[in-house]
C-alpha cells in the first residue's frame, strides 16, 4: 500500500501549524487555555463530532475539538479549517463521519 505525505499541501492550505497530515488525520500544534503548546491529532470523526455537538452551542464560551478546549472562536476556526482539509482530500470519509453523527452533509 502506498503512503502519501500530504504535509506540505496541508501547511499551504490549512496553515504552518500543521505538523503532519494525511487523508484521515491532521496533527496540529496549537495552544491550550493555559497558554501551553499542545499537539493534537484531528480526524474526520473529531470534526463531525464537533459540528454535531458544539458548533451551534451559543451558551458556552468554550468549545472542544479532539481534546483541545479553548475559546470558541479559535476552536471553531480550527474545526472549519480541518473540515475544509478533509473535504478536499477525503470527501467520502468526511461524509461518512458526518452521517454517523446523524448530520446531513451539504458538501
Amino acid at each position: 500500500m502506498f503512503k502519501t505525505d500530504l504535509t506540505p499541501d496541508a501547511k499551504q492550505t490549512v496553515g504552518d501549524f500543521v505538523q503532519r497530515a494525511g487523508k484521515t488525520f491532521l496533527v496540529v500544534r496549537c495552544g491550550d487555555v493555559f497558554g501551553d503548546e499542545r499537539t493534537i491529532r484531528v480526524t474526520p470523526d473529531d470534526v463531525a463530532e464537533f459540528f454535531a455537538t458544539q458548533a451551534r452551542n451559543l451558551t458556552s464560551g468554550c468549545r472542544t475539538l479532539a481534546g483541545l478546549t479553548g475559546d470558541w472562536r479559535s476552536v471553531s476556526e480550527l474545526a472549519q479549517a480541518c473540515l475544509n482539509w478533509f473535504r478536499s482530500v477525503n470527501l467520502i470519509g468526511m461524509r461518512r463521519a458526518a452521517r454517523r453523527r446523524h448530520l446531513i452533509p451539504r458538501f
